[in-house]
């Protein structure tokens, strides 16, 4: 029998919280839900409408997948998985999308098991380990990053970090301001362009677990700043931006040493800072001065009704003057929704 959501302090990370899930299904116009089998096997995910009464759907943005907990056996997943499969076909759910969490690698192992869940390598992220003490952390730096963290406080430059309240993700705050600048300076797509709605839901959900970091210069203007959740014993890194001319300053490496200090003085066991826009790009390699180690990103893949699924691709490849193969060699998945937008 197949049970809903956990209370969120239950939950194994952040991503698996009603709070979280919530505020990722307003950002993407679509339904949050969980499926549980007692509190060993937990799935959450987002749907969202295709058309004529087809839908697909997706874990919430960021990483969770399916959270098998240790020592759970296969059979258990097995018969947990089938009954997924039956209810979410019967919802008219024709495809699955999960992002797995690189925390967690040891339930990515146990779904390799299942047949019907096509697994994908994404590249790696980069988590650091921050129970080991301030002079620990700083030693495990790269001298390159020290060195910006130095020059950022002989400019002048200070950081704190703090729960994170309404004010803070209004229109106009800082964060906002900064992280808006920063995406469209660096051309990202739309979508990473979040409206009030979601971060008054983060605000809202997450309460305590959301912090902001902010880093302001010598006459206390907020020149960089991050949005990070906080749960158990995981911080991860959400998102952040900076003006700009402060970045030359060192205030980027401030305010992500900033979220490994106050991880460790929080008692934490790791923060996950992510990966970057591509497999070993600048901004990955820009966190990896932070020490810390490599971290696989897979990504998985389920087609519950593959004849409607091959229709929509069809009609997909259609309006776009392609082919269904091309389309599905794309590596995009949903194949139906290339060129449309993530679930």
């Amino acid at each position: 029998m197949l049970s809903g959501e956990l209370p969120d302090a239950d939950c194994p990370d952040t991503y698996f919280t009603a709070g979280y899930g919530r505020a990722s299904a307003t950002a993407r116009g679509g339904d949050w839900h969980c499926l549980r089998w007692r509190d060993e096997l937990l799935l959450p995910y987002v749907v969202n409408a295709v058309h004529d009464g087809l839908y697909d759907a997706a874990s919430p943005y960021g990483y969770s997948g399916i959270h098998v907990a240790p020592g759970r056996g296969g059979g258990d997943l097995a018969r947990f998985w089938k009954q997924v499969k039956e209810e979410w076909r019967d919802r008219r759910i024709v495809a699955m999308f999960f992002r797995f969490s690189p925390l967690d690698l040891d339930s990515l192992h146990a779904v390799a098991a299942l047949d019907d869940i096509v697994l994908t390598r994404r590249g790696d992220t980069i988590a650091v380990k921050v129970d080991e003490g301030l002079d620990a952390l700083w030693d495990g730096l790269r001298s390159s990053c020290r060195r910006q963290v130095g020059k950022a406080r002989r400019a002048g430059l200070t950081a704190r970090a703090r729960p994170a309240v309404p004010h803070d993700v209004m229109p106009g705050a800082p964060f906002r301001t900064l992280y808006e600048q920063t995406m469209r300076r660096v051309g990202s797509a739309a979508a990473y362009l979040f409206d009030d709605d979601y971060y008054q839901a983060l605000v809202a959900g997450l309460g305590a677990g959301l912090v902001i970091v902010e880093v302001a210069d010598a006459d206390g203007r907020i020149v960089a700043a991050s949005l990070v959740f906080a749960h158990r014993d995981r911080v991860h890194y959400h998102l952040a931006g900076s003006d700009g001319t402060s970045a030359a300053l060192g205030c980027n490496n401030l305010l992500l040493w900033t979220i490994l200090s106050w991880a460790a003085e929080s008692d934490r066991g790791w923060v996950h800072f992510g990966g970057g826009l591509r497999p070993d790009d600048s901004l990955f390699r820009f966190k990896e001065t932070f020490g810390g180690c490599r971290k696989q990103f897979w990504t998985g893949a389920a087609v519950l009704d593959p004849v409607a699924y091959d229709r929509l691709v069809r009609e997909r490849a259609a309006a776009a003057g392609s082919t269904a193969t091309q389309l599905k060699d794309s590596g995009y998945f949903p194949a139906y929704r290339f060129g449309v937008g993530l679930v």
